[in-house]
């Protein structure tokens, strides 16, 4: 006897797909169970006014070679072609893993699949072709997979992985995709009640991976009882839709890639007069280069970590790593606390791009692949509180080492010469009642508009809060890996249940 399973997946952006995919993957040793997975996914508004003319051509361009744009899935607003070039990933992200057909499938990974779509590729982002002549960073290119490429590339090869997936699933699993989205949720019953726009659906699992919406974190931030209308907090990454009468001032919480690409779609593309970034220490990243010559690390290195296996030692080392490579590459070095105090980032950031545009040849391309595998190389050397230690090292000067597009990095700066955008040192406190920032100083900041581009922490209430009883799961994370972890665990959970309850009927089975 077979088990009906019934599975909604709400959301079919990269989180949804993420699940989807590992949903399916380990259904396959589950043939006893006919599954059923609804994918709920409303066909994307786009809204053409606040997109550049590149961006419409490349719209117009896919419905004229037969694809809707409103209608691609796995990518989401992330990984849509209609963002702005400027948004870009490295390679390495890219090549972690979406192709779930690939398992089962001659299908390509990514960096194939752009070589095999180059010519579509090239009409779509001519910047990113040498061959059309217009490339304008060099370092954009679509013939290296160590290099960036436009996050709406992704998107069309996670929409091809999509269709893929779909054309190859076992016979007891089908997919059913519903053009809606979910608005209203029973997650207390058994089973669980969805509600669309024109329809209710009964299921026994429900994945929640909306996440990217910008519905408010929490009902008293939205105004009502005592706290004033205009308190506003919404979801943050990807930075399409915010809604459309944002204040002239917007503060975005997180300096990272997501909070980067934020603020410059919030100044560029929706009009806001001021941006204020916050950031922990006031510091953000840095644009990806690749080095032009080789440097070997001198200091740095497992070897010397052995000598005296201390996070005081690594912090020593790095110290010396840093002045070593500075003078090998012919730079002044400022020193280890300026390089960690940069108050005046607009300063710093304008005397990197500068270095940069000269030559490549900069510690922090030499460095920041020896920095950031760092402590996976050392840390069986080390006690668990060294290696806490070393994770706090590596932490810290993250941002020096971290990497964005050197576009976005050239937008920033001028937005931070502008007076458009700061960059200011503080810590988001979710507990309290309305928007709330601490800085360094111990005063506080109450800004009436807040986006945070923090990665979701745990720590703030979700839409659907978790309850006893409730088969009702939350995909969080905005970075790649952070997608992969988080949808396969969900998936795990769901097929334990799954194994659970055919054990259970297997039991209760009369014997004849």
């Amino acid at each position: 006897m077979s088990v009906q399973v019934r599975i909604a997946i709400a959301g079919a952006g990269v989180s949804g797909f993420a699940t989807l995919g590992y949903l399916v993957e380990s259904l396959r040793a589950v043939p006893s169970a006919e599954v059923t997975i609804y994918w709920l996914q409303p066909p994307r508004k786009i809204q053409t006014q606040n997109l550049s003319a590149p961006q419409r051509d490349r719209l117009t361009h896919l419905e004229r070679i037969g694809l809707n744009p409103s209608r691609l899935l796995g990518g989401g607003q992330v990984y849509h072609p209609a963002a702005p070039s400027l948004f870009t990933f490295n390679g390495n992200s890219a090549a972690r893993g979406f192709n779930f057909a690939a398992q089962r499938y001659d299908t390509n990974d990514y960096f194939e699949w752009i070589q095999a779509h180059r010519d579509l590729l090239v009409t779509l982002y001519p910047d990113f072709a040498p061959e059309k002549g217009l490339q304008r960073h060099p370092e954009h290119t679509l013939d290296d997979i160590q290099g960036t490429t436009p996050r709406g590339a992704f998107g069309l090869y996670l929409y091809d992985q999509v269709l893929a997936l779909k054309e190859h699933l076992p016979g007891h699993i089908s997919l059913k995709i519903i053009p809606e989205a979910l608005q209203r949720v029973e997650p207390t019953e058994q089973p669980v009640t969805l509600t669309t726009c024109d329809r209710q659906l009964s299921v026994d699992y429900l994945v929640e991976a909306t996440g990217p919406r910008y519905s408010k974190l929490r009902p008293e931030w939205g105004g009502g009882g005592a706290i004033p209308s205009e308190y506003r907090v919404f979801r943050a990454y990807p930075c399409d839709f915010y809604g459309r009468n944002l204040p002239p001032q917007v503060t975005v919480v997180g300096a990272g890639a997501s909070g980067i690409e934020v603020a410059l779609h919030l100044l560029h593309n929706l009009n806001v007069e001021q941006v204020s970034l916050v950031s922990h220490r006031a510091q953000s990243r840095l644009p990806q280069i690749e080095p032009t010559q080789t440097y070997e690390c001198q200091w740095f290195t497992r070897e010397n970590m052995r000598i005296q296996p201390t996070a005081q030692h690594a912090q020593t080392l790095l110290q010396q790593e840093l002045k070593a490579c500075y003078e090998a590459c012919h730079l002044p070095y400022p020193g280890w606390e300026a390089l960690l105090n940069t108050a005046d980032y607009s300063s710093f950031l304008e005397a990197y791009l500068e270095t940069t545009t000269l030559s490549s040849n900069h510690p922090f391309a030499h460095l920041v692949r020896p920095v950031m595998s760092f402590y996976g190389q050392v840390k069986d050397l080390l006690p668990q509180v060294e290696q806490i230690g070393v994770l706090q090292l590596i932490n810290r000067v993250k941002p020096l080492f971290a990497t964005q597009s050197r576009p976005c990095a050239e937008l920033m700066l001028a937005a931070l010469k502008a007076g458009r955008l700061t960059l200011i040192s503080g810590e988001f406190l979710p507990e309290h009642p309305t928007p709330t920032i601490l800085q360094p100083d111990g005063t506080q900041m109450h800004p009436n508009c807040v986006i945070l581009a923090t990665g979701f922490p745990l720590s703030i209430h979700p839409i659907y809060p978790p309850v006893d009883d409730t088969r009702c799961y939350r995909v969080l994370g905005t970075s790649l890996s952070a997608v992969h972890k988080r949808a396969s665990s969900v998936a795990e959970a769901i097929v334990a249940s799954v194994s659970q309850s055919h054990a259970a009927m297997t039991v209760l089975q009369p014997k004849i």
